[in-house]
């Protein structure tokens, strides 16, 4: 069976914290298999939170700083399959010495030296390296593959000294390093090099974006393209952060959905707060004119609800209080030519290959160029019903706190029954 794989950008945590509690339970009842939590926050305080609530990291930019990959004792050695070319580094923390740690950087300086450093702590952060002397090098060329798993093993000889071996080439022991009570291992990658650690498989992991750039998504479908064969069989949900709501009852009839209607190139679920599918729940007779007129958005950009807090409040006061939480359409899908809104989307593994895009708006390429190069319709699934908090235009008057506690309830409600 195609795995099915849900990506989220993550994450604010006062609007992530809801959609994690559906998604634990989607997981939990086997609708989906793997979460993909890609790591863009912006803020320390989120990055934090993310780092520590969603899973073992699977894949780092290049500027992500060392993260936490296990540990190696004496009688237990760290293992790591790599999917690195160039410039692995792996931080080693002993118990016995809290101030400093060694770097290993294994295919450095071209995939030809491999070297050991001693470092406070503090140089963890950073990445500047041209002031720190080396304590050993070793000629390595070619230590790393480009396009196969790189084996690392670091262990712990008798003498308490770490010994780490790379594809089979042995790299010490490091004599003047004494790690006999074991240590805390931490990895990256570095100098333009991703670093993808292949022995990750959990239900959910952690993807870590750039930093620093405005719009980074296009990493995300990169990644995906770049790796087209090994998704070629999966079924791809994509959801915003700030999913406040979502039918899991209907989930799976959405997925078989998707699975078996190929023809559309995305389909979206019946969204909430979304200014293509209020015009269409309003002209099915959802939606009442007393919430509001929701209008066809120009070539479905923008539009009256995605600018006003306030039309985005009487919409989801009106959904919170209808009694099934549906809006029906008026048949079961309709196929559009409007540009969607990307809230919560799908799309198949086979179509990665058209995935290969580079630094243009994900929505835009996804529910407009590509559908309209490939000759192939978006569809809205109206049986599966989910709520997207807010666009950023509405922030101003939109009631995130009172809209985020009543939400909150009706999860605990929903995840109850």
């Amino acid at each position: 069976m195609a795995p099915i794989i849900l990506i989220t950008f993550a994450g604010r945590r006062n609007r992530m914290e809801i959609l994690t509690n559906y998604v634990q339970a989607a997981l939990a009842a086997g609708i989906i298999d793997e979460w993909h939590v890609w790591d863009f926050t912006r803020s320390e305080e989120d990055r934090v939170w993310v780092s520590e609530n969603f899973g073992p990291a699977r894949f780092m930019h290049p500027d992500t700083p060392y993260v936490s990959a296990g540990q190696v004792t004496p009688m237990a050695p760290f293992r790591m399959d790599a999917g690195i070319a160039a410039d692995l580094h792996l931080a080693l923390l002993p118990k016995n010495d809290p101030d400093n740690f060694y770097e290993f950087v294994i295919g450095g300086w071209d995939n030809q030296l491999s070297a050991v450093r001693k470092m406070p702590r503090v140089e963890l952060a950073t990445f500047a390296r041209d002031h720190v002397p080396r304590m050993a090098d070793f000629s390595t060329p070619g230590i790393l593959s480009p396009s196969l798993p790189n084996s690392v093993v670091m262990s712990i000889d008798r003498n308490g000294h770490p010994v780490l071996t790379a594809n089979g080439m042995k790299i010490g022991p490091i004599a003047d390093v004494d790690v006999s009570s074991g240590a805390d291992v931490m990895v990256r990658g570095g100098w333009g090099a991703d670093l993808e650690i292949l022995n990750v498989n959990d239900k959910i992991r952690r993807y870590i974006g750039p930093r620093n750039e405005k719009y980074p998504y296009h990493h995300t479908y990169a990644y995906y393209s770049k790796y087209a064969n090994r998704f070629s069989d999966a079924i791809f949900l994509k959801c915003d952060d700030d999913i406040v709501y979502m039918n899991l009852d209907r989930l799976g009839d959405f997925i078989n959905f998707r699975r078996d209607n190929p023809t559309p190139f995305l389909v979206s679920a019946n969204v909430v707060n979304n200014g293509v599918c209020a015009h269409w729940q309003q002209r099915s007779g959802s939606l009442p004119i007393e919430v509001g007129h929701f209008e066809m958005p120009p070539g479905g950009l923008n539009g009256s609800l995605w600018e006003s807090g306030k039309r985005a409040n009487a919409l989801h006061d009106y959904f919170l209080q209808t009694p099934d939480k549906r809006l029906p359409l008026h048949q079961p899908f309709i196929e559009v030519k409007e540009r969607v809104s990307i809230n919560f989307i799908s799309w198949l593994g086979q179509d990665l290959k058209h995935f290969g895009f580079r630094r243009l708006g994900d929505e835009k390429a996804l529910a407009v160029d590509m559908p309209r190069l490939l000759n192939r319709p978006v569809a809205i699934y109206s049986d599966f019903i989910v709520s997207h908090l807010s666009f950023g235009p509405q922030e101003a008057e939109l009631h995130v706190d009172r809209l985020v506690s009543a939400y909150s309830d009706l999860m605990r409600e929903q995840l109850a029954a």
